[in-house]
């Protein structure tokens, strides 16, 4: 349980800077091109794990859950939610 909400959180803290490149203007995307090459790296393999190691309902229910929290969450400090997300991320590898 503990690791599907793992994965979850990183899949919700990374989501909106991994879509921001195909909504955001050229200038946006240049200033934080860092911050979202980490969070999208962050999120597929939040997503490939999620898809790839736990069951159909399972995994139907974190990526729901996932991007529910997405839109909760406020990305003001993106360097530390995706910090926050590369490390629920690290600590379900930990864990697993």
């Amino acid at each position: 349980m503990l690791t599907s909400l793992l994965l979850g959180a990183a899949l919700a803290l990374s989501l909106r800077r991994f879509i921001l490149p195909y909504m955001a203007e050229q200038d946006v995307l240049k200033a934080a091109a860092p911050v979202n090459m980490i969070a999208s790296a962050v999120f597929l393999a939040a997503l490939a794990l999620t898809c790839s190691d736990k069951g159909f309902w399972n995994a139907s229910a974190t990526l729901i859950g996932g991007v529910t929290l997405a839109f909760v969450f406020d990305d003001r400090r993106p360097k530390l939610v995706v910090a926050i997300a590369a490390a629920c991320l690290l600590s379900y590898l930990a864990m697993r």
